[in-house]
């Protein structure tokens, strides 16, 4: 069999694009209009029907299968930017957030969960593939979110979409790689413990904390979950929300910062449950008016602790933290705050 050189698809040529779906008619593919940067594995997973009780009056299994359920899901993985980070959390805390600022200052985007309504996901259309062939998955979103790090990495982020099946699909044409993306660095955040929410950010936590695990998840599953009906398809059409909080680990030298941080030992503060604020404050290269930032905001109560380990000659603990709904504020449990030159997004 003849082979055409240069045929294979080419690792290098692999992309992902996407375009912003409108709420009103999501599921409807839409031409892509920015590229992201990172890696994407998209599988379609299917269910059949495959009956093998039947009375065939032979020995084989099967006879004929049918699809009976189908959908796509796919993990992004890459480094968080301050510039690309807001497709992420769109997909995954909430959506159709308009940034402030702006006018010789920093553009804000400010991620607060919704604590009564649907937090009104952006749904995208993904593109994927090489020089080869392109696919397409419409009603794109994150069933969950995890972004985390360790000194002397860029911190990562990952998500886990799904969306309706793939399609073979042509690249929509003239998009651009960008070229002026910042990453997120562990080793500039400041790790902030504090007693209210209106003082975040006030009492650092210095030489203590060499990284750090942050995920939106839920105890039924995921936060958010597709979902299918008896309307002429074999794949989801909607979605339905879940009750959902934050996990957020430390790794952390167990010194005497955080012996008077916690003003009290381990084990008592792990049995009271007393709320604690949080808060993680990434800071990136000057722009206008400004600098890139990135924060991780909580309220939350210690879940577990480690036993203790070494880490560069020094003893180390693993605190896990979930978030709890301060009830000095009905909307204070976590936000995402990121100051970037993003005016908008597509």
């Amino acid at each position: 069999m003849a082979i055409t050189q240069g045929s294979a698809g080419l690792r290098a040529t692999r992309k992902i694009q996407v375009g912003l779906e409108s709420p009103s008619a999501r599921g409807t593919p839409v031409v892509a209009t920015a590229r992201l940067i990172g890696t994407l594995t998209p599988k379609l997973n299917q269910k059949y029907h495959r009956p093998s009780e039947y009375e065939t009056g032979q020995f084989n299994d099967y006879i004929k299968s049918w699809v009976i359920s189908q959908e796509s899901a796919a993990t992004f993985e890459g480094d968080l930017t301050y510039e690309q980070c807001m497709y992420h959390l769109g997909m995954s805390l909430r959506g159709a957030i308009t940034p402030t600022g702006g006018g010789g200052s920093p553009y804000v985007w400010t991620y607060t969960p919704n604590q009564s309504a649907s937090q009104a996901l952006d749904c995208r259309t993904i593109e994927y593939g090489d020089n080869v062939q392109a696919q397409r998955m419409a009603f794109c979103f994150a069933k969950s979110i995890e972004i985390s790090g360790q000194v002397e990495e860029a911190v990562k982020v990952k998500t886990e979409i799904v969306g309706q099946p793939l399609s073979n699909q042509s690249f929509t044409g003239s998009i651009s790689a960008p070229t002026a993306l910042s990453p997120v660095i562990v080793g500039t955040a400041k790790a902030y413990l504090d007693t209210s929410w209106a003082t975040l950010g006030t009492n650092q936590l210095p030489y203590t904390v060499f990284g750090f695990d942050w995920k939106l998840v839920s105890d039924k599953g995921s936060p958010v979950t597709p979902v299918k009906y008896m309307d002429g398809n074999v794949y989801f059409t909607d979605w339905a929300e879940q009750k959902r909080h934050v996990e957020l680990t430390i790794d952390a030298a167990y010194n005497s910062t955080i012996a008077g941080a916690f003003s009290t030992n381990l084990a008592a503060l792990n049995q009271t449950q007393a709320l604690m604020f949080v808060q993680l404050k990434f800071t990136g290269a000057s722009i206008t008016g400004g600098s890139n930032i990135f924060i991780l905001n909580g309220a939350y109560v210690l879940d577990d602790y480690s036993e203790l380990k070494e880490r560069e000659g020094q003893d180390e603990v693993q605190l896990k933290f979930v978030s709890q709904l301060d009830p000095a504020a009905s909307t204070n449990e976590w936000s995402v705050i990121v100051n970037n030159n993003v005016s908008a997004m597509t």
